[in-house]
């Protein structure tokens, strides 16, 4: 009879900046993205929240810090996961999400098109942002969901997924015509990212006290 012996699995604790760059992009882009439209009132007061946050990115150099807020947005994630989703093995299928809605949040850096103007390349390559974007968030909460169930300290995934996609309908369905569903489908499809590095954080403090 042959005994196989399988070696245990080694867990190799990411960098807290990779780690924690899943929770400071959302965050981060939730803020400044708030902050701007409060020091930035002229452009809420002409387009409304139909337009927000990309309005923010209008005006030449005053619309620099959206769109550096957009490729934080992309960067977080990207190193997020590379740096700590990927080498955790949770989810393969998470990992490619994120690198999409990274991509996604780039092109969304390209300024969008103001109303009443003329299509542009970059305000395309913006709405194709959007698409990409929330294709890839969607992708990234199907994954981590098949892959852990939502159970133990994954638990706070299932109603960060509900937010998520109530607000993914409330956008696709309503939000390029009511300013309140443009704010909830960018709130929702946002900040509930943020709740994904604290359950990995969980998941690999309980998986180095097994080896």
């Amino acid at each position: 009879r042959v005994v196989v012996v399988r070696p245990a699995p080694v867990y190799v604790a990411p960098a807290p900046v990779a780690l924690w760059a899943g929770a400071a992009g959302p965050i981060g882009f939730v803020l400044v993205a708030c902050v701007l439209a409060v020091v930035r009132p002229d452009i809420i007061e002409r387009q409304g929240w139909v337009s927000w946050p990309s309005s923010m990115a209008l005006g030449g150099a005053v619309g620099i810090p959206m769109i550096a807020t957009f490729l934080w947005l992309g960067g977080c994630y990207a190193v997020f996961a590379l740096g700590a989703l990927r080498p955790a093995a949770v989810s393969s299928v998470a990992v490619i999400g994120y690198l999409v809605t990274a991509s996604g949040d780039v092109l969304l850096a390209f300024p969008t098109d103001a109303p009443g103007s003329p299509a542009s390349w970059h305000g395309w390559l913006h709405l194709v942002g959007v698409i990409v974007a929330t294709a890839g968030t969607l992708v990234v909460a199907a994954g981590l969901l098949h892959a852990t169930g939502g159970r133990g300290v994954w638990r706070p995934l299932r109603p960060a997924v509900a937010v998520l996609v109530v607000a993914a309908l409330a956008g696709l369905g309503l939000g390029f015509d009511e300013g309140w569903a443009k704010v909830v489908y960018v709130v929702g499809i946002t900040l509930p990212a943020a709740v994904v590095p604290w359950c990995l954080h969980r998941h690999l403090e309980g998986a180095s006290t097994l080896t």
